[in-house]
């Protein structure tokens, strides 16, 4: 996502949920010691004003991001003596500096936008030393996704939107019946010990406008879309989000809304003995 300003207006559920892990784990991230990568820190703001304030002083915390934008705007706006800003992308080749260099990885809503979800894993097993631990966050399931698969079988969208599927989060794609399970099985064959995982269902209130913010925020395609067409693919793209009929109407007078969606969390641990 290139559109940094967009994406830091219209962030607001993910702020909320990163608080609400960040808080449920914050005793194990107070016991953090060494480094820490922060995977897919986006515009930076979690990253410092989060997870930073938890993290002992001596702490050395890398923000990561597959975006220059992101990093870019992150460096700018929301940096600290502690923190250092990186472009990685965690399903591409680690380079052998970066291995083993960490004590901790967290990721916050961003594992979901992986092609190959076990490449990623396998990467953050590379990235830990020894003992080392990972608190990640990331989606199993949004209707938002199959929205764009839908728009992307309409002639007028077709052509800008010939890889929706792969933009689907990776549980979701694969139609999976028991996205836990189906991910305890990947953690562990990686090598992981599981300290925690759970599927969690999650709700959102919106406002029409907060809706449209937030899909702005988060949409793959909007910068393939000709200008001309914008404003006519986000009402669209809203239309099939409502169709889906996953939003509840809390207050027809103000257009309140209620999204439904999945969550998946792991605590996990590269274990001593690995080399």
């Amino acid at each position: 996502m290139e559109m940094v300003k967009d994406y830091v207006e219209g962030s607001t559920m993910q702020r909320r949920d990163a608080v609400d892990i960040i808080e449920e784990f914050s005793s194990e991230l107070s016991k953090v010691r060494g480094k820490c990568l922060d995977i897919g820190s986006g515009p930076g703001d979690i990253t410092k004003d989060l997870l930073l304030p938890l993290l002992p002083h001596d702490v050395e915390v890398v923000g990561a991001d597959i975006s220059q934008a992101m990093v870019n705007y992150a460096r700018q706006n929301n940096n600290d003596e502690r923190l250092s800003y990186i472009v990685l992308d965690i399903e591409g080749r680690i380079s052998k500096e970066q291995i083993g260099q960490y004590d901790y990885v967290t990721s916050f809503y961003c594992l979901h936008w992986s092609k190959d979800l076990w490449r990623a894993f396998k990467n953050i097993y590379k990235l830990l030393r020894p003992n080392g631990k990972a608190l990640v966050m990331f989606l199993g399931f949004h209707c938002g996704f199959e929205a764009y698969v839908r728009l992307g079988q309409n002639p007028r969208y077709e052509f800008y939107l010939q890889d929706a599927r792969r933009y689907v989060p990776y549980f979701q794609r694969k139609m999976c019946k028991n996205m836990r399970a189906s991910l305890r099985k990947m953690l562990e064959d990686i090598g992981f010990e599981i300290l925690h995982c759970s599927k969690r269902e999650k709700s959102y209130q919106y406002s029409n406008q907060s809706l449209k913010n937030h899909v702005l925020a988060v949409n793959p395609f909007i910068k393939r879309i000709p200008d001309n067409m914008k404003s006519e693919f986000v009402d669209n793209l809203i239309s099939e989000i409502l169709s889906q009929n996953v939003l509840t109407p809390l207050d027809s007078k103000n257009n309140e809304l209620v999204l439904r969606y999945y969550l998946l969390i792991a605590y996990i641990k590269k274990p001593q003995s690995a080399t």
